[in-house]
């Protein structure tokens, strides 16, 4: 069934008037009787009758109208759903990031959103951990993610900063007196640390291990949040990417004295699925803009 004849019929319906209905559609009269009895043909019944000068639906057409009414209307929202998702001036944008970005993620999008004049552009965001924003790139369910590098052919990436470890200590614990942590001073402390399924525990297993040194671990969990707590409750100490809204509550941010990896930082798009124009936009803005996260970091006084 032709599409085409559905909105023919549909015209002819409201109208009732063959020509006024051809003036509308903005095709020859002969056309429009055409598809409509080639639509009666496929559907086995007669639609219209004359009725003096005018037509109107039998009682099979007026059966067969709401649901062509339905349609009509469902594609139509449809496509009104997806030219705001796209539009680049009022699209939706699909981004993912680490929770340990949550102040940073916030900021650019409304610095976007302000140097582009784009006000009316929608973001949806979520907080996830390495193994999901991973999966989230690569099956589409986001435009782009903020995370480390994603070692994967499909997946090209722009640098935008780096995102700084730091050794974080309850205020008065020994360590906190110092200036900077030597991380063999580690060595027998209660740690709370990352789950082992993250990416930064992988890290930080190894710069242990390199260092010889075994942090005794009385709590993993997945939760930058929940680390805070932790060390705010003096269960122990920990080792966590700089918490941007500064020192939580009864803790203090040490620095880390050795020479380790940097957590470095991107925002990252999968160029094997579409991207839409609105999220096309901003990943190009970022990219022009340079190292937004460093940025961020020096216009909070947190480098």
């Amino acid at each position: 069934m032709n599409l085409q004849w559905l909105y023919y019929f549909n015209t002819i319906a409201e109208l009732e008037h063959y020509t006024r209905s051809a003036e509308k559609l903005h095709v020859s009269q002969s056309n429009l009787s055409h598809a409509i009895k080639e639509l009666e043909n496929e559907l086995g019944a007669e639609l219209f009758e004359r009725q003096g000068r005018n037509i109107k639906l039998t009682k099979y057409g007026e059966i067969f109208q709401p649901y062509v009414q339905r349609t009509i209307n469902s594609l139509e929202d449809g496509i009104t759903t997806l030219k705001g998702y796209i539009d680049p001036n009022e699209g939706t944008i699909s981004l993912a990031g680490f929770p340990s970005m949550a102040q940073f993620a916030p900021d650019l999008m409304v610095r976007y959103q302000s140097d582009t004049n784009r006000l009316d552009v929608q973001f949806q965001y979520s907080q996830e951990g390495w193994k999901t924003l991973y999966s989230m790139l690569l099956d589409g369910s986001v435009d782009l993610i903020l995370s480390t590098r994603l070692n994967h052919p499909q997946v090209e990436a722009a640098y935008i900063g780096t995102h700084r470890l730091v050794v974080l200590a309850p205020e008065g614990h020994r360590l906190a007196r110092e200036g900077s942590v030597d991380l063999r001073e580690l060595a027998g402390e209660n740690f709370i640390a990352f789950d082992p399924s993250g990416q930064l525990r992988n890290q930080l297993d190894e710069i242990f291990r390199e260092l010889g040194i075994r942090p005794n671990i009385v709590m993993e969990t997945l939760s930058d949040q929940i680390i805070y707590g932790m060390v705010a409750a003096r269960r122990g100490v920990a080792i966590v990417p700089y918490p941007l809204a500064g020192a939580p509550y009864n803790t203090k941010i040490l620095p880390i004295a050795n020479d380790i990896p940097q957590r470095k930082l991107y925002l990252q798009w999968n160029k094997e699925r579409y991207i839409p124009p609105a999220a096309k936009y901003f990943r190009d803005y970022v990219i022009r803009s340079g190292e937004v996260f460093e940025q961020y970091m020096e216009h909070h006084g947190l480098i």
